[in-house]
């Protein structure tokens, strides 16, 4: 490409990038009042649009609004996805999966362990 073919191209993205800046700092914060649509709600949740009205209608996730025009509150999603998360599970110690790779290490190298290993 020729050099101000390149130049043209640089200015045209960074107008494009300082358009793109603008457009984000005017769009308004989702306050925790705001209803978002089911499929935004979903998407948000990263999840499909099934799961979120299942959730709905085992009355997991409040909505507001007629059967294809429903929404959810900002704040009653955000807790609904937090209540989603997955705990920690109490399993094995530290001393048990030493072990474990331990025995791995010597399968590897082709030495069959003994059992109290």
């Amino acid at each position: 490409m020729k050099p101000a073919a390149l130049h043209a191209l640089a200015e045209a993205a960074e107008a494009l990038a300082r358009l793109a800046r603008e457009a984000a700092s005017e769009r308004p914060e989702a306050g925790d009042d705001a209803l978002i649509p089911v499929a935004e709600a979903a998407r948000l949740a990263a999840t499909s649009v099934r799961v979120v009205r299942d959730a709905i209608c085992r009355g997991e996730l409040a909505a507001f609004g007629r059967m294809r025009d429903r929404a959810v509150r900002h704040a009653d999603l955000a807790a609904w996805i937090a209540s989603r998360a997955l705990k920690p599970v109490e399993g094995i110690d530290d001393a048990d999966i030493a072990r474990r790779v331990h025995r791995l290490a010597q399968l590897k190298r082709g030495r069959t362990p003994s059992p109290t290993e």
